[in-house]
């Protein structure tokens, strides 16, 4: 079975951190697959209780003419835990610093 999904590769920077306003915060610089060198900044926030996306933005083109790119969609399955291509080291960050938030909001 061929997969259509970019590889991890394309994902060259990553961070995962949280804020008190929106939640937790999965961001990462990934590379243009039609422009060599040029990284587009993309990012997801996840709802801390439920760990569902929020809200995603990526600086592309096609997400700023259509609302959505792969760039996001990359993001994405690197968090979901339904997805193959799902990476479980983002998931434990993202648990951890759901933890912190958690204990910041208890405080």
């Amino acid at each position: 079975m061929t997969s259509t999904q970019p590889p991890k590769s394309y994902v060259k920077r990553l961070d995962v951190f949280y804020t008190l306003g929106e939640g937790i915060i999965i961001s990462a610089d990934i590379q243009s697959k039609s422009r060599k060198g040029l990284l587009h900044y993309t990012r997801i926030v996840l709802d801390p209780l439920t760990m569902k996306i929020t809200k995603a933005s990526c600086d592309c083109e096609g997400y700023t003419f259509r609302g959505h790119c792969w760039h996001i969609e990359t993001l994405k399955q690197l968090v979901d835990s339904d997805e193959v291509d799902s990476d479980e080291k983002v998931r434990e960050e993202a648990m951890k610093a759901k933890e912190e938030l958690m204990e910041d909001i208890a405080g």
